[in-house]
């Protein structure tokens, strides 16, 4: 049986092969979907390490400081000084001793009060005045020329005292938050106030001097004399501060200064005196002999003090004769043409005058004391008379009951002095104008959105390219694969015809 084979030969030229496809779509979509899970985690983990990045190199548009703001306002403050006289030290305001009695205050741990004295920066605020002269100053030396050298020698001579102060606190390095760090300068800045009007105004070292000296230390006749001396000493003090404002009556204790000064008198004249007469008619002393080389002593002593006393005196009295006042020569127009003096005294003049008016108190009371003691001298030793038992106990119960009454005397003319200064010489001495303020240090990051898009563009574009090589190289070995296989039918094809 004859069996018939039909083979179908088919003859391609080999520029057929240039029409065949390298890359198929359908080999780069299947590609794409296989990474694609892996691009969406890297471009999810590459997201957050640049943000994590980003945070590491933030920056702070504010700082870490609180800010306040103080003014001193007194007589004086303008040229730099304390009420006092003395120079103002502003630097006190962190002295540690007024934080140690805020954090006290505050009871926080003392531990901080050296960190916290680091880190407060004081700053004075420079007056207008002084601040337009410079200003000025500084505008003719841009010019130059000639007038710019007495420029800068005018800007170095230009001197200020500020009387407002920026107080800063760096919290940062302290360890506190922003509202703690508040309370702290807060509460640094009462402390000062009080120590400001402890060192400044309070008049408790008057009266602590005075109750320091104890009567029972002294003969009878001295002790008369030492409460006077306690007397006289509140009557001067009461007497100045009384000349700053008269009509001052305290809510404290109810008197006012011109009070006090009446119960002192009242003190004296009825009580001290009236002892002082009894003492002396009963001749009561422990020691006479004694108490009189006490009073001769003084004598001598106010006597060699009264001549340096009369020297001053003398000296200021003719600085005050030789004194030239300041004149002024006013010219007027038509009539007046000739112009006319005034004479007008300065201040230097006007303290000449003050001097002399103390010293001639101090010569005064010198003279008194002299006369006073030599009669006390007259006395003893015209008086014979021995003292008795009853003598004694009746002075002694007295002098008690003085000191008692002047101890009294002496608290409520302080109680009263510290509320003056406290409400009315000091009430605006010192002032925090404005609190501690200040806000939450703000962070800002660098821009995110653009180095994650830019990250992102990177990481999809190396996705897509190797998706795209890994098709590539798929469907290009699948392609060569094909070509071999066509290769060797066509050479069985050759070897079948031939």
């Amino acid at each position: 049986m004859n069996t018939e084979k039909n083979i179908s030969v088919t003859l391609k030229q080999s520029n057929e092969n240039d029409n065949d496809a390298v890359l198929s779509l359908s080999s780069l979509v299947t590609q794409i979907k296989k990474y694609f899970m892996i691009w969406v985690v890297i471009s999810a983990i590459a997201a957050m390490f640049i943000s994590g990045l980003s945070l590491l190199f933030k920056t702070n548009v504010s700082d870490n400081k609180i800010t306040a703001l103080v003014n001193f306002s007194y007589n004086g403050i303008q040229s730099g000084l304390a009420p006092d006289g003395t120079t103002l030290d502003v630097n006190k305001i962190k002295s540690p001793s007024v934080i140690e009695t805020a954090l006290s205050s505050l009871d926080m741990s003392l531990n901080n009060v050296e960190s916290i004295r680091r880190n407060i920066f004081i700053n004075g605020v420079i007056p207008n005045d002084a601040m337009d002269k410079i200003s000025l100053y500084q505008s003719v030396y841009s010019k130059g020329g000639s007038s710019a050298l007495t420029a800068v020698e005018s800007l170095l001579n230009i001197g200020y005292y500020p009387t407002y102060y920026v107080i800063t606190l760096d919290y940062s390095q302290t360890g506190f938050d922003l509202t703690t760090s508040k309370q702290v300068l807060d509460r640094i800045l009462r402390s000062y106030q009080k120590y400001f009007f402890t060192t400044y105004g309070y008049n408790e070292a008057l009266g602590n001097s005075v109750v320091a000296v104890d009567y029972k230390d002294y003969d009878y006749p001295v002790a008369i004399d030492v409460f006077n001396s306690m007397l006289t000493n509140l009557n001067d003090y009461l007497s100045r501060i009384s000349s700053e404002n008269s009509d001052f009556r305290s809510n404290v204790t109810g008197y006012s200064f011109q009070e006090l000064i009446t119960k002192i008198d009242t003190l004296k004249s009825a009580d001290i005196d009236s002892l002082s007469s009894y003492i002396f008619i009963n001749n009561v002393t422990s020691n006479k002999k004694l108490l009189l080389t006490f009073y001769k002593y003084q004598v001598e002593k106010i006597e060699s003090e009264l001549k340096i006393y009369q020297s001053e005196l003398d000296s200021i009295t003719n600085s005050i004769d030789n004194y030239e006042k300041d004149n002024w020569l006013i010219f007027g127009e038509g009539a007046e043409q000739a112009g006319t003096n005034y004479s007008q005294a300065s201040e230097k003049y006007d303290n000449l005058i003050r001097q002399k008016v103390e010293k001639q108190k101090v010569v005064s009371r010198s003279k008194q004391q002299i006369s006073y003691y030599n009669d006390r001298i007259d006395a003893l030793n015209q008086n014979n008379t021995v003292s008795t038992d009853d003598n004694i106990k009746y002075v002694e119960e007295h002098l008690a009951s003085i000191s008692s009454r002047i101890t009294e005397l002496i608290d409520i003319v302080n109680k009263t002095s510290d509320e003056f200064y406290e409400t009315v010489t000091f009430a605006h001495a010192y002032n925090i104008l404005v609190p501690a303020t200040g806000a939450e240090p703000t962070v800002v990051t660098k821009e995110l959105l653009i180095p994650i898009l830019i990250g992102e563009v990177v990481i999809f574009i190396i996705y897509v390219v190797i998706a795209f090589t890994k098709a590539l190289i798929i469907d290009y070995n699948a392609l060569k694969l094909k070509r071999k296989r066509e290769t060797d039918v066509e050479d069985d094809q050759k070897e079948l015809i031939e």
